[in-house]
């Protein structure tokens, strides 16, 4: 699951229990702090919480290795550890993509690709006033490195410290530093991964961020049919994955001597403590 998985092994993975990932988020206080004279009484300022919510998931894939296939297999355990393999491969394409774009309801924000066996990806995630918008023009526009920095200011009282895009996004990004004589500097992450990088915030390539995003003038419409890609920024002190149960290959009773049976399964869900932790670039045309 983490070869060549810079993304998962990076995003902070928090063990949790019960039914869902409980969070209080903190509002505003009515009174702030104010300087006082030292014979008067200081304003009481109570803050309020809201508990909020992120229900686990359910992830899985079975594994069905024949019998026919172990004896014509050099041996046994080569067979079922290249079904493993490729199983792997898919669930973590899936997992990947859920953290994307996960959606509980199938009608916000990306009409038709949500389920409500899915957790809330970070597109689900990301508040209203997070979004910002390269151009209306459904068309798209030219991402500049000012909407970075903005994008980066967006993240509420800490830098991001994750980049995520496509494979095309992060090629605007280098050719925008290139274009103004700046160096494409690399910086490690764990894993030993070595990421592009801007201002010093490792740049993650996610090929479920596609290039053929269909822009509405205000946000993504559809995951295909259009000519734009986006940017999340992400600030992963604050919003990581919760695990009820870790990633596990699970044996299960053998009912026929034709086949075994391996179920991999998970249940986690997408946690944001702070939903301005992260913020999503939209409308970069990819032409």
């Amino acid at each position: 699951m983490d070869y060549q998985n810079p993304l998962r092994q990076n995003l902070k993975r928090v063990e949790g229990s019960g039914a869902a990932y409980y969070v209080n988020r903190r509002t505003s206080a009515a009174i702030s702090a104010a300087f006082k004279a030292d014979t008067d009484s200081l304003d009481e300022s109570t803050g309020t919480y809201a508990q909020t919510s992120f229900a686990y998931k359910t992830l899985g894939v079975q594994i069905k290795v024949t019998r026919k296939s172990q004896a014509i297999g050099r041996t046994y355990s080569d067979i079922l550890a290249e079904e493993v393999e490729f199983k792997l491969q898919e669930f973590k394409d899936k997992e990947d993509n859920a953290i994307l774009w996960g959606q509980v309801t199938t009608n916000s924000p990306i009409s038709g690709i949500g389920a409500a066996v899915q957790f809330d990806g970070l597109n689900a995630l990301c508040p209203s006033g997070q979004i910002i918008v390269v151009t209306t023009a459904v068309a798209g526009g030219d991402l500049t490195l000012a909407l970075l920095d903005e994008a980066i200011d967006r993240v509420r009282e800490a830098s991001p410290d994750m980049i995520i895009t496509s494979r095309a996004g992060a090629r605007k990004i280098n050719a925008l530093l290139q274009a103004q004589q700046r160096f494409v500097d690399r910086i490690e992450v764990k894993g030993g991964f070595k990421l592009a990088s801007y201002n010093d915030i490792p740049i993650y390539k996610s090929t479920n961020i596609p290039a053929t995003l269909t822009f509405s003038g205000s946000d993504i419409s559809a995951l295909t049919g259009g000519t734009t890609t986006a940017i999340f920024l992400v600030d992963s002190r604050k919003v990581f994955a919760g695990e009820l149960s870790k990633l596990s290959v699970v044996a299960l009773d053998k009912v026929s001597s034709q086949f075994d049976l391996y179920d991999i399964v998970e249940d986690m869900t997408l946690v944001a403590r702070d939903a301005n932790a992260i913020v999503k670039i939209v409308g970069i045309n990819v032409a």
